[in-house]
């Protein structure tokens, strides 16, 4: 009776052994699979995040070029401005010219 209850002992204590150890490196397997797939995920995060970034500054430098050229435009606009209103000046002071010698032409009697 007692070998059988050793066998059953023996047995029962290596069946545990064994699970025990299956489960405490087992554990440690699951630990590294969860960090596998923590950094996985993360990898993906940051990737995603890149690309994000990556557009953004496409878009920012796309942005910056359409501002530096609506910059010339307004300047060139400016300086047409300019020019139109110093040909105005001119065209309001010939004008004042001319109707000083009309009235000149007209006071003198001449007709034109």
């Amino acid at each position: 009776m007692r070998d059988i209850l050793a066998t059953i002992l023996i047995s029962l204590g290596t069946g545990l052994a064994g699970h025990f150890s299956g489960w405490f490196f087992g554990r440690k397997r699951q630990s590294i699979e969860n960090i596998d797939m923590a950094i996985a995920t993360w990898q993906k995060v940051v990737d995603s995040l890149e690309n994000r970034v990556d557009k953004l500054l496409d878009e920012v430098n796309e942005l910056t070029e359409q501002n530096r050229l609506l910059r010339d435009e307004i300047e060139s606009l400016k300086d047409e401005i300019r020019i139109s209103k110093r040909k105005n000046r001119k065209i309001t002071t010939l004008q004042n010219k001319i109707a000083q010698y009309e009235k000149l032409l007209d006071d003198n009697g001449i007709d034109y």
